[in-house]
C-alpha cells in the first residue's frame, strides 16, 4: 500500500502508521498520547545504510530516546482502521487468487 495516501508523517517503529494501527487493533498497548516521543532518531553513518538499499538491524535504544522512529501524534484509529481494511482486502484478493491459480499455467 502506498502509506502517503494514509498518513502525513514518514518513520519505520512506532511511527503515525504503526500507531494508527494499534490505536485500531490494541489500543490498551499504546501509551497515552501525553507519553509519545516525536520520532527524531540518529541515522546511520555507513551510507548505504541511510540510502535504504541495503539494511542491518538497529538498536533502538541507542538510535531513539524512546525507541520511536517516526512522529506518531498525527496517529488516529480511524486512519489506522482504513489502513488496515484496505491492507486485508488487497492481501486477501491476493491469496483468493492464488488459490484459483492453475499453477501449470501461471503466465501469459
Amino acid at each position: 500500500m502506498d502509506k502517503d495516501l494514509y498518513f502525513d508523517e514518514k518513520g519505520d517503529h512506532a511511527d503515525e502508521m504503526e500507531t494508527s494501527l494499534m490505536l485500531h487493533l490494541r489500543p490498551d498497548l499504546v501509551l497515552p498520547r501525553e507519553k509519545w516521543g516525536d520520532g527524531a532518531s540518529k541515522k546511520y553513518k555507513i551510507k548505504s545504510f541511510s540510502e535504504g538499499w541495503a539494511w542491518a538491524e538497529r538498536e533502538w535504544s541507542k538510535i531513539s530516546e524512546d525507541t520511536g522512529v517516526g512522529n506518531p501524534h498525527k496517529s488516529t484509529k480511524e486512519k489506522g482502521e482504513r489502513f488496515f481494511k484496505d491492507v486485508t482486502r488487497k492481501m486477501g484478493h491476493f491469496i483468493y487468487e492464488l488459490c484459483q491459480a492453475d499453477t501449470e499455467d501461471l503466465y501469459e
